[in-house]
């Protein structure tokens, strides 16, 4: 299913700025539910906490009244930002999630389509629209679906017993060819998600996280810990691990401090440490 502009332009945006100061590189699910990098994600992303401010509680309002399923029901929305090349490659969505929801903020030139590869068009007439469509090579022959701007599109996972996988959800986000895609997604559950944590989430506000590329220790102990040599081993909490930014990166020298305005130092220190450095000039003026 298609909603065209179910976000607006200054929804769109309003993401990106909440998002990007902690994009990092993507992660998969792996052993134990770890997260973990892997070459069929290149995407770079981060969450945003359900009900973190009132534009995202709105638009998880909307999000339930379309798909009939509440906000208690739904994951933290996860923002992606997909360049040139980047890709997700065939995927189910399991962990338990009934549906999922794209939601197209920027759309690439050229490629980055959401392709189901295990589906056929249910009628010929769509099936010949899409061979005449400007499909890049990975979307062709497929099930596929092009990005605009603001619109959101919505597929189960599951069959209506909100147990069986449905196969037909097999789906990839193609490489993109040409400009850069960012997109957000919502999980939806048929029972309410994690509720003690969304049940904090309406009473607390959110705190916003640091900036990756401040070479700061987030704790007191941070000096002591390092000399404790929990650097080495606790490298997870002290220096940073898949989507997480280290606590102590300072202290372990993973960073470098900088001088006030040294925007060079400042892009230094969220490479070393795995993050997004943001570009402006990818959000074509919204």
């Amino acid at each position: 299913m298609v909603y065209h502009n179910f976000l607006s332009d200054r929804e769109c945006r309003h993401i990106i700025d909440l998002a990007h100061a902690q994009m990092k590189r993507s992660t998969v699910v792996g052993s134990k539910n770890a997260g973990v990098v892997d070459d069929i994600r290149t995407s770079y992303g981060t969450f945003l906490r359900r009900h973190q401010d009132p534009v995202i509680a709105a638009i998880e309002h909307r999000l339930a009244l379309w798909s009939h399923l509440p906000p208690s029901h739904q994951e933290d929305m996860q923002v992606l930002r997909y360049g040139p090349t980047n890709k997700y490659g065939p995927h189910i969505d399991g962990l338990e999630r009934v549906a999922t929801v794209l939601m197209y903020l920027v759309e690439p030139d050229f490629g980055g389509e959401t392709a189901f590869t295990d589906s056929v068009w249910s009628h010929p007439e769509l099936a010949g629209q899409a061979e005449r469509a400007n499909f890049s090579q990975c979307a062709r022959g497929h099930v596929a679906y092009r990005p605009k701007r603001g619109d959101a599109l919505m597929f189960f996972d599951t069959l209506p017993d909100y147990k069986q996988q449905d196969i037909h959800s097999m789906h990839t986000g193609c490489p993109v060819v040409e400009g850069v895609k960012w997109n957000a997604v919502k999980w939806l559950h048929g029972t309410p998600f994690r509720g003690d944590e969304y049940e904090r989430a309406l009473k607390e506000p959110f705190k916003p996280l640091p900036d990756p590329g401040v070479c700061a220790n987030l704790h007191e102990m941070c000096e002591t810990w390092a000399l404790q040599g929990e650097c080495k081993n606790n490298p997870g909490f002290m220096i940073g691990s898949g989507a997480s930014m280290g606590s102590c990166r300072k202290a372990c020298s993973d960073c470098e401090p900088c001088k006030e305005g040294d925007t060079a130092c400042y892009r230094r220190n969220r490479d070393s440490g795995g993050f997004l450095n943001f570009d402006e000039s990818e959000l074509k003026g919204i």
